[in-house]
């Protein structure tokens, strides 16, 4: 079997004597039809994502294809499903190993490189925009690196749910939240980002979506007005910021952690409904997949280094060729 290897810590490569998964306990085999290449995964190969498998082990964490062995009733053989792997039997290869929990059902008519660009990051977005920030129309809401995976889908599902959208991204890429329904794009590396933003919202905003922590983070709590939420899906940045008591006290502000796997395991039926949701928007042409990258798998690790790079806009998805 071909695919990814971390032999070592920081370094991939790629063979073609990879063992094939196996069954353990309630589980399923998956044929790889797309995988993602995230910023997560560049994490993962240098020992610094929160998951560290034991080494060697394969590379890759999201999948879309086809159940060819199981043990779960939920998902037997010939189901097409969409999640995440198991961690080290990954989907940097022909075949991945994944728990029934933290897969479901590709929905009837959706292709694998929609489902793996939409699935997670849409549905981390919709469960802290939805179920943790309690969205509402009007609302201003300011989403932080919205020309990447995370961005395009909470600018997607913001203006989705009647909000005035304001973006931040890297000057070359605003055409992209413009694009998405964003009503103004703030160049994130300026450094007065800051003071531009509260001239499209002088009396502050209500929710900000976060995957880059650092200074985005603690300026952004500036930002909020009374009873704002800030919503923190990663730290791209590197620097994993800390919100002052004293902020949270004075504004009545909410700091609010989402992480897809926990609600998976715990409530999986907030997951199918985020799921049912968002495809049904896609269906009716108000989510786009916002794919700018299909590249071969044997690729996948430059692939990566273009995303942990910044370099890439959207979703950057791997297939095999």
């Amino acid at each position: 079997m071909k695919g990814w290897l971390v032999l070592h810590k920081g370094t991939a490569e790629f063979v073609n004597d990879l063992p094939e998964p196996q069954l353990d306990g309630e589980s399923m085999v998956v044929q790889v039809e797309a995988a993602a290449a995230n910023f997560a995964d560049r994490l993962l190969i240098d020992g610094k994502h929160q998951i560290r498998p034991v080494r060697p082990f394969t590379a890759g964490l999201e999948v879309a294809g086809t159940v060819v062995d199981s043990s779960s009733e939920r998902h037997p053989v010939g189901s097409r499903v969409m999640g995440l792997v198991e961690p080290g039997v990954g989907s940097g290869a022909e075949r991945c190993r994944c728990s029934p929990r933290n897969v479901i059902r590709i929905p009837d008519g959706v292709d694998a490189v929609t489902a793996v660009a939409i699935h997670l990051n849409a549905e981390t977005v919709w469960l802290g925009l939805h179920h943790r920030a309690h969205i509402g129309a009007g609302d201003v809401v300011l989403v932080h690196a919205a020309a990447g995976g995370i961005g395009t889908m909470a600018v997607q599902l913001a203006v989705a749910a009647g909000a005035n959208v304001i973006a931040t991204c890297s000057a070359g890429k605003a055409e992209v939240p413009l694009r998405l329904g964003a009503t103004a794009v703030v160049d994130n590396r300026a450094a007065n980002w800051h003071s531009q933003i509260a001239i499209h919202a002088p009396d502050g905003v209500d929710i900000v979506v976060d995957p880059v922590g650092g200074d985005l983070f603690e300026r952004s709590l500036k930002l909020l007005r009374f009873e704002g939420r800030l919503v923190t899906l990663g730290f791209a940045s590197g620097k994993i910021p800390s919100m002052p008591a004293n902020y949270a006290l004075v504004k009545n502000l909410s700091l609010i952690g989402v992480f897809w796997e926990p609600y998976a395991a715990r409530h999986p039926e907030l997951v199918e409904q985020a799921a049912r949701e968002i495809f049904a928007l896609h269906a009716e042409g108000r989510i786009d997949p916002c794919v700018t990258v299909v590249d071969d798998i044997s690729n996948a690790v430059d692939r990566v280094n273009d995303v942990a790079a910044g370099a890439t806009v959207g979703k950057t998805v791997l297939v095999w060729q």
